[in-house]
């Protein structure tokens, strides 16, 4: 199976999507959101800058990105197949990300590019809240994502929590931003043949599995 390389929008579903591939391959999974919300919590001075950038719906220093990208990836094995969540966003980043991934000798990769229509990916985002305690996800606009009872999350009862970027005004900023860089990084992509689109717009996740089960490998028709 290949290395991978998610490119989406903000709530097109790639962390379903990377789940997927953990559980049933036992994918490591790199998220740089995740690794830039790590660093936020130390609370240090970079930390507080990184806060004060996500609010604001703006894109996270490439140097920044990249430093904790390359520390992560240097710690994976050669043979254990990886996700890459959240990165690149812009051509500059493609081009550095082949650079870093050449020099840790992890050249065999594919990107796929999961489309969600725009109206979906609104509701996704305005509409999802976490649990405070067992990080379960929810949505409030989609009745099968819906908490049982309102605020309360069904595992454990604990309060849900809306993330201080969750909300319209930043989804705006994000989406445009996407727009705007996304067609040179697929062409960048088109022409290296790494390329894969896959349609993330249906609810019914079943057909979207297995087309990513062919796409990554694990799957021959």
């Amino acid at each position: 199976m290949k290395n991978v390389i998610f490119i989406a929008p903000p709530a097109a579903g790639k962390g379903t999507l990377s789940d997927f591939l953990k559980e049933k391959y036992q994918y490591e999974h790199i998220s740089t959101g995740d690794l830039i919300r790590d660093k936020i919590k130390q609370n240090d001075e970079e930390g507080q800058s990184l806060a004060k950038t996500i609010q604001a719906g703006h894109l996270v220093d490439d140097n920044m990105v990249f430093h904790l990208l390359e520390e992560k990836l240097s710690k994976i094995k050669q043979n254990k197949n990886f996700i890459l969540d959240g990165i690149p966003r812009t051509l500059q980043q493609a081009m550095k990300l082949d650079i870093i991934l050449r020099d840790l000798d992890f050249s065999d990769y594919i990107v796929i590019d999961v489309d969600v229509e725009e109206n979906i990916l609104k509701k996704r985002v305005t509409g999802r809240r976490i649990c405070s305690n067992c990080k379960s996800a929810y949505n409030i606009y989609f009745e099968k994502f819906k908490p049982q009872q309102e605020n309360l999350c069904d595992k454990c009862g604990h309060e849900l929590e809306m993330r201080s970027d969750d909300n319209e005004e930043t989804f705006k900023v994000r989406y445009e931003t996407f727009k705007k860089n996304n067609e040179q990084i697929i062409e960048y992509y088109q022409n290296q043949g790494k390329l894969y689109v896959l349609d993330n717009s249906q609810e019914d996740q079943t057909n979207i599995l297995n087309k990513l089960d062919r796409i990554v490998g694990a799957k021959v028709d």
